[in-house]
C-alpha cells in the first residue's frame, strides 16, 4: 500500500511540474490602463500633446488593448486599436506599443516602476539608449 501510494504522490508531482507554470507571476503591477507620458531617443518620433491620449491596458489574461491618438488637423483623434499579447520572461517584458512606429510595434525590453507603481519606463533591448514612460490616470 505504501508503494502505491508513493508511485501515485510521484506521478501527481511529476505531472504538477511545467515549465511555463508562473512565467509572469507576480507581475501584477503592470496590470491596467498606462497612458504615455514620454517618449524619448526614439528616431524621427517626436511625441506631440496628442500623443499622451495613447494608451495600452495590461490583462490579466496576458492580452492587451490599446488605442494611438495623433493631431487630424485642430482635433487629436483615434488613428488605430490594437489588441495583443504581453507576456514577461526573466525581467523582459514583450509587448506591442500604442504607436505607429517602424520597427516598433512589437518589442521586447526592460521596465522600471517608480516607487508608488504610478508610472513605469520602458527600456527597449535593440534601442537601449531610448525610452517611454507610462503612466496610470
Amino acid at each position: 500500500m505504501k508503494k502505491l501510494f508513493l508511485m501515485l504522490f510521484s506521478i501527481a508531482l511529476l505531472t504538477s511540474c511545467s515549465d511555463d507554470d508562473d512565467v509572469n507571476a507576480g507581475d501584477e503591477k503592470i496590470l491596467g490602463t498606462w497612458f504615455v507620458a514620454e517618449a524619448n531617443g526614439i528616431p524621427d518620433f517626436e511625441l506631440e500633446d496628442c500623443n499622451r491620449e495613447s494608451f495600452i491596458e495590461f490583462n490579466s489574461d496576458n492580452t492587451t488593448y490599446s488605442e494611438y491618438y495623433t493631431q487630424t488637423g485642430e482635433d487629436c483623434t483615434r488613428e488605430d486599436t490594437t489588441e495583443s499579447v504581453w507576456s514577461v520572461n526573466s525581467g523582459i517584458y514583450n509587448f506591442n506599443l500604442p504607436f505607429d512606429l517602424d520597427g516598433f510595434e512589437n518589442v521586447q525590453g526592460t521596465i522600471n516602476f517608480n516607487s508608488d507603481l504610478t508610472e513605469f519606463t520602458f527600456t527597449p533591448t535593440l534601442l537601449p539608449s531610448a525610452s517611454i514612460v507610462f503612466e496610470k490616470r
